[in-house]
């Protein structure tokens, strides 16, 4: 049993220096040679909201925030107080949002980002996601299967839940009491009481007989809850699936899906559905039946994106490689760059 552990935690950590190592290889070192070949620093983004149609705020790599008044017309960097990765930022109105990131950090804000200011985390990990119902009661998802809570605002942040040593990247609430989170090897836990017990629905991590060799599901990077009974997931190979029956089962989604890292999902609650991922944005106008690819302006071929949100209703906006900013038009299949915040600085200090 020890030495299969054993076997276990090697292979495991292994295999996340090989993810890391694709995702430097691929994403980060390209933007970091290119910058210092132009003499800049180009800032990736890996989150966006809209608590209104007007106003929205993205965060990313080396504190960044950025925050629009107008609709993503302009843009402007508010000072974080921090140069730890922010990979995920919520708002639950134009005064209250919560962004989150590297070695624990919680930002918070009141006053719509005007000042920012740190919430303590119980734990040190990399945190992966964060989700508000409202100004309260919020989770945040990180390293080693870890689901925090806090019921306050975020003056006292809980572990909710923990499992076995997987990352967890997404969170999403329908509602108080229906939610999901998802992450590495296709684990994906649900709850139907606000988090007091969380269920796993997928997933898999283990050892073949034959061979030895390590078999495991998906890594999945984004979920979203539609409503209590409908969820979608994202991943890499091209992974998409849904649930109608509130996890119940999980059926895969091939038609239009191209095998490639998906990064991102988002719905309009209605038939308008987005994905986006490596150089790649797909839209379904028939609530997830069909995919195709979107018309992009201009084209995102040696690109990524990596979040997609709703800006309200009928139109979508997305973040992704060296501070670039899409925006969609209202049936989400034509899109054009609104902002690229190559030249912009983060004012934080860590």
């Amino acid at each position: 049993m020890r030495a299969k552990t054993y076997q276990h935690f090697i292979l495991k950590t292994s295999f996340h220096r090989v993810l890391v190592l694709v995702f430097l290889i691929t994403y980060l070192l390209p933007g970091l040679l290119s910058a210092e070949t132009k003499g800049r620093l180009y800032h990736d983004l890996f989150s966006v909201s809209y608590p209104t149609e007007k106003e929205g705020w993205v965060c990313g790599r080396w504190g960044t925030i950025l925050h629009t008044v107008d609709g993503g017309k302009t843009w402007k960097p508010q000072t974080s107080g921090t140069n730890y990765t922010l990979t995920s930022i919520y708002f639950v109105d134009p005064k209250n949002g919560w962004a989150v990131g590297d070695s624990g950090t919680i930002l918070f804000t009141e006053n719509g980002g005007q000042s920012w200011v740190k919430q303590k985390s119980p734990i040190p990990y990399f945190l992966e996601g964060v989700h508000f119902v409202n100004a309260r009661k919020g989770w945040i998802v990180a390293e080693r299967t870890t689901i925090l809570y806090t019921e306050d605002g975020g003056k006292i942040w809980k572990v909710q839940f923990s499992d076995e040593d997987f990352i967890l990247k997404s969170v999403s609430f329908c509602d108080e009491r229906n939610g999901w989170t998802a992450g590495e090897f296709g684990y994906i836990y649900k709850t139907n009481d606000g988090g007091k017990t969380w269920k796993r629905q997928a997933g898999e991590f283990d050892f073949s007989e034959k061979t030895g060799e390590m078999v495991g599901g998906n890594f999945l990077f984004n979920v979203i809850a539609v409503n209590s009974l409908t969820a979608w997931v994202v991943g890499i190979d091209g992974y998409v699936a849904k649930t109608f029956d509130g996890g119940a089962t999980w059926r895969k989604v091939t038609n239009g899906i191209p095998k490639t890292h998906l990064f991102g999902i988002a719905s309009n609650g209605k038939n308008i559905i987005i994905i986006v991922g490596d150089a790649l944005l797909l839209t379904s106008t028939d609530g997830g039946r069909t995919f195709m690819d979107a018309r992009i302006e201009p084209p995102i071929a040696y690109g990524w994106l990596y979040r997609v949100t709703p800006r309200d209703s009928v139109s979508f906006v997305a973040v992704g490689k060296e501070g670039c900013i899409y925006q969609s038009n209202k049936d989400g299949n034509s899109w054009k760059l609104i902002e690229n915040s190559r030249e912009r600085t983060s004012t934080g200090r860590r």
